[in-house]
């Protein structure tokens, strides 16, 4: 069981995520990858060591370019390749693989309940991975451990590796998405 401070020192890993799957076009968002992949290393002291070694070359590559990496991100999960990997836990989960469904329902609750609502006029899903990385970014800023990793458990923990298995899935055509594959699995193992 991961320690609280393990869930704190993730915090800005769970943030540079967000902002990968939120807002991949952002100006420096690929400079988001080496850095990451250097929090989850210090904070996964018992990571396997196949999945230590890729987390090093990422933190010790030069990211690609944002275009590059908001062009992956389109290809992978906004329909404009053969085939879109979802990002909401409804869609992995529903009976349908539908968006929309009780986990939107559920994260939506548990935002509420720790005093967070989205922005007025937001279209992703409560569901969504990058808001679900937020709150995690956001339970950790407020040294709120037990509800993020209880959030984490409930929510993120399932799909992390379903999402990280379709990225890598799609081989080389994910581009720099199998490195954000490894920062899941890196997060996931870490808490695990």
């Amino acid at each position: 069981m991961p320690t609280e401070n393990t869930f704190s020192a993730l915090q800005p890993a769970f943030d540079a995520l967000a902002l990968l799957f939120l807002q991949p076009e952002t100006l420096g968002a690929a400079a988001q990858l080496p850095q990451a992949a250097e929090v989850i290393l210090e904070a996964g002291a018992s990571l396997p060591q196949t999945l230590r070694s890729r987390l090093d070359e990422i933190a010790a590559r030069t990211p690609v370019s944002d275009l590059a990496l908001a062009q992956a991100y389109a290809k992978l999960f906004l329909g404009v390749g053969e085939k879109t990997i979802p990002l909401c836990e409804s869609a992995w989960t529903s009976a349908q693989h539908l968006l929309c469904q009780g986990a939107e329902l559920e994260c939506r609750r548990v935002y509420e309940d720790a005093g967070l609502e989205l922005a007025g006029g937001s279209v992703v899903p409560e569901d969504h991975l990058g808001l679900m990385l937020g709150f995690l970014a956001v339970s950790a800023l407020r040294g709120d451990a037990r509800t993020g990793l209880s959030f984490y458990q409930t929510h993120a923990a399932p799909l992390l590796p379903a999402i990280a298995d379709a990225i890598r899935q799609r081989g080389e055509a994910a581009g720099p998405y199998l490195d954000v594959a490894d920062l899941l699995e890196g997060i996931h193992q870490t808490l695990a």
